[in-house]
């Protein structure tokens, strides 16, 4: 598919070493970038080469030291030819024996460089004038942008800055680029009307966590390795987190982490490991677990949005059966509420037997699958010694019907059994990405306002785009796409009748803003995306490797320094440098008007470095001069007193958030596993939440369970990622061998569904809905139930998310229900070289 070298060059010994981490997904894997100029090269004995391998014999299959051809790539530094080696870290404590995904692995590819594909990369801001792109300074871009928005700010309010960022770490963000942008956004323009890259508000996905005293990044790797039971909820680590399953869950399930546990609890019995495993599809995660687990593996597959229903049947099991942990329920638990979750979520006031008939019947799980999997969570050991489980829960939980109350009652089943704050244990998001997220309080109400749809309503006159793709990722992201390019039409012709200047190019801005409910959207961003292209002005972003950067990983929290070994492309900035090179810009617009109250609020953006923006964000966290017990109340991302300088000297150890400074010694301390000690409350005790009964399915989704609709929708449709495109595919798009193996959003259907439809693999087949449709190409597959669909979320040439409601958001989060609804099936064509232009709404080519 792609054309091979006959020779990989191999980093000399002299090369430059920088540690860096992959930016992908939650896990983070240590990498080591060696860079060496053009057109040097190292020799295959280990004193020749960088890596100190024997590369004149094979290495050993599993075990030896990886360096294969998508680990190299021809860069720039400094404006000159260099070359990149970029190998798994033998020094990292998480990707042991230098484990890698084939992301990661693959990562030297998606670096920019004019002779790849990743020629496409943004380099200098443009403006769209009709449908010719101008090129611009970057003083002239920041001009312009400033005066726009201090125009919007003057006649519409500040509220009418919309915004759509990230709000992660890894490649996108990190804690330098989202302090910088968060203080623009809440601080110095003062907007309620921000989104997250992929909700329609700004939130958090796992309030039902948070306000039990629960940060849901709590447990450690270490815990991975000693757990008795494994619980994945909605997650497929081998797909999605491929190293934490590959080197730290799956040793564990083969017992290969004996004596480890040996190490850590004496004589405590160590029973073989289970797993449970509950999704809706037999996945990957699944079939690799039974197969190094035999008859320790349980498969639990809710009827989809009903996992809340199976949680808290779980919950009443445990309760029962006397698995719970009173001593930890009476130590560390409010009791108050405890009374309330007693009554409402495990509805003690119900008969046991017809509360397990009930979720049984709604869940579609037999009542003894559900009364094995409480036993296998929570049962004990012995009399005196309970189980140890830990619990990963992902967007299937989090994306699920009610979110707040479905991530709450999963935590409160770990509670229930004590199994958070020891070694083992804990109920931990397995995390999309990494974190960084480090910003001034969000300026808005809880729960926040649905932006996306007040954007789709004609709200607000300019939006922002930053480091993300929202006509592929928001809800009814098809009509989202349509509803924004017909507002910002609107305002192309203020643009095509302006003079060139920045004054007369404002002005007519501001007068078809104030006409009507045109839009001015900016984006900022590595590629030319849809959204990108629909945008009057694109601000080009640096990425990972061409600039500092510092990220958490999400399974015990490694705060760790991305260093930058490469030139951007251009005059590529980072999200840091474009928010402060703005807000400059506005600040002296400000004092050039004469406004000096308006101008304070843009001040103190003057960083010069990196390392200046983490300092800065690193003086936002509160005091943390305390002791364990003070440090189970900082915030999960405290990194207070520490300094790049630090970084590099701890390289791929990192050091664990929150960071505490001992109060005797002032030395800097991380935290290996949280609340040990109490729960981030006032009173430091656990807070349980009571649940409504289940009331059914949202209306969005309701109303195709009957009459007509039924009958044109008869199939539910869930929706995730894939071990092989990653996100929206903004880098994997541009990969030959992933486009290869993934040429269309694909859809996998049950055998039998199939057989009646006469679909074949291969097929391109429509799906549809009232929400809209969207083409994707058939994989027939028994990981499905008959009548159910998953389909992927993301891809260049379409998205499952067309299909999903814009209204089907939980109330007191306004978090999507991305991960159930109905829809029709119908075959398009057998031709997999269909011309994608008449079958795919969303392509970019």
């Amino acid at each position: 598919m792609t054309r091979s070298r006959s020779r990989l060059p191999l980093p000399p010994a002299h090369a430059e070493r920088f540690e860096t981490v992959c930016p992908f997904c939650s896990v983070g894997c240590g990498y080591t970038a060696f860079r060496w100029p053009s057109p040097r090269y190292g020799g295959p004995a280990p004193q020749r080469n960088a890596l100190g391998v024997d590369y004149r014999v094979p290495q050993a299959p599993l075990t030896g030291r990886p360096y294969t051809e998508s680990m190299y790539a021809e860069i720039r530094h400094r404006g000159r030819p260099h070359r990149l080696a970029l190998v798994p870290s033998d020094a990292s404590p998480v990707n042991r024996a230098c484990d890698h995904s084939s992301r990661g692995g693959s990562r030297a590819q998606s670096t920019y460089a004019p002779q790849r594909s990743t020629h496409t990369r943004l380099t200098r801001p443009q403006l769209r004038v009709g449908e010719t792109w101008v090129d611009l300074e970057w003083r002239e871009a920041e001009a312009l942008l400033a005066e726009v928005l201090a125009n919007v700010i003057d006649d519409h309010g500040a509220d009418a800055v919309a915004a759509k960022t990230f709000d992660h770490g890894g490649g996108g963000g990190g804690f330098e680029n989202n302090f910088a942008v968060g203080r623009l956004l809440f601080e110095a323009i003062g907007t309620q009307s921000v989104s997250i890259h992929n909700r329609p508000g700004y939130n958090s996905e796992v309030w039902g966590s948070r306000d039990r005293g629960v940060h849901e990044l709590n447990a450690s790797l270490e815990d991975a390795r000693l757990a008795d039971t494994l619980v994945l909820w909605g997650a497929n680590p081998f797909e999605t987190a491929t190293v934490l399953f590959t080197s730290h869950l799956l040793p564990n399930l083969r017992g290969e982490t004996a004596s480890e546990k040996q190490l850590a609890f004496g004589d405590e019995a160590r029973p073989p490991t289970r797993v449970v495993l509950i999704d809706p599809r037999r996945t990957a995660t699944v079939v690799a677990s039974e197969a190094a687990a035999p008859g320790r593996v349980l498969h639990l597959r809710p009827r989809l949005g009903t996992d809340v229903v199976l949680a808290d049947a779980l919950a009443r099991v445990v309760y029962e059966e006397g698995w719970s942990d009173r001593s930890f329920i009476e130590a560390r638990t409010d009791p108050e509420s405890f009374e309330s979750y007693r009554r409402k979520s495990l509805r003690l006031d119900v008969p046991y037997a017809r509360v397990l008939a009930e979720a049984s019947r709604f869940t579609e799980i037999p009542i003894a699958l559900i009364v094995t999997a409480a036993r296998w969570m929570a049962e004990p050991k012995s009399a005196t010694t309970r189980r140890r489980t830990l619990t990963y829960y992902e967007k299937g939980v989090i994306w699920n019907h009610r979110n707040l109350d479905t991530v709450a009652a999963v935590v409160q089943l770990s509670a229930l059994a004590g199994n958070l704050g020891r070694p083992g244990t804990g109920c931990s998001r397995q995390g999309g990405h990494q974190e960084g997220y480090v910003r001034p309080p969000y300026p808005g109400p809880r729960p926040p306002p649905n932006v996306d749809a007040w954007l789709a309503r004609g709200g607000g006159r300019l939006f922002w785009v930053m480091g993300s793709n929202p006509f592929l990722s928001t809800p009814g992201a098809t009509e989202f796409a349509r509803s924004m390019t017909e507002r910002v039409r609107r305002v192309d012709h203020a643009l095509t009748s302006a003079g060139a200047s920045k004054s007369s190019r404002a002005k007519r801005i501001r007068e078809a803003l104030s006409s009507g409910d045109g839009l001015f959207m900016v984006v900022s961003e590595l590629y030319p995306t849809a959204t990108a292209k629909a945008a009057h002005l694109i601000l080009p972003a640096a990425g990972w490797g061409e600039m500092d950067l510092t990220s958490i990983s999400c399974h015990g929290r490694l705060l760790r320094l991305y260093s930058a070994f490469m030139d951007p492309p251009g005059e590529a900035r980072p999200d840091w440098a474009i928010a402060a090179g703005v807000a400059r810009a506005v600040r002296k617009l400000y004092l050039k008007r004469g406004r000096t109250k308006d101008a304070r609020r843009f001040a103190g953006f003057d960083w010069k470095e990196a390392e200046d923006v983490f300092l800065a964000g690193g003086e936002t966290f509160p005091d943390n001069r305390v002791d364990a017990s003070g440090g189970d109340q900082l915030p999960a991302e405290c990194y207070r007193g520490v300094t790049y300088d630090r970084l590099r000297e701890l390289g791929q150890t990192g050091i664990p958030t929150p960071v505490r400074q001992d109060p005797k010694s002032g030395e800097l301390v991380g935290t290996v596993r949280r609340y040990t000690h109490r729960f981030n409350t006032s009173d430091g005790r656990f807070r349980w939440h009571g649940s409504a009964p289940w009331d059914g399915h949202p209306a969005a989704v309701e109303k195709y369970l009957s009459g007509t609709r039924a009958r044109k929708h008869p199939f539910w449709l869930t929706n995730g990622r894939t071990q092989r495109w990653w996100q929206t595919g903004f880098h994997d798009a541009l990969d030959e061998d992933k486009r290869a193996s993934v040429p269309y959003p694909f859809v996998e259907v049950h055998p039998e569904d199939a057989r009646e439809l006469r679909i074949e693999t291969g097929d391109l087949v429509a799906l549809f809905n009232e929400e809209g449709r969207e083409t994707f190409q058939a994989r027939i597959a028994h990981s499905t139930k008959r009548g159910v669909l998953f389909a992927l979320q993301y891809h260049a040439r379409g998205s499952s998310n067309a299909l999903v409601s814009t209204s089907a958001v939980d109330p007191t989060t306004t978090i999507p229900y991305y991960k159930g609804t109905r829809v029709g099936l119908s075959r398009l064509s057998t031709r997999p070289d269909a011309k994608p232009s008449k079958i795919a709404p969303n392509v970019l080519e």
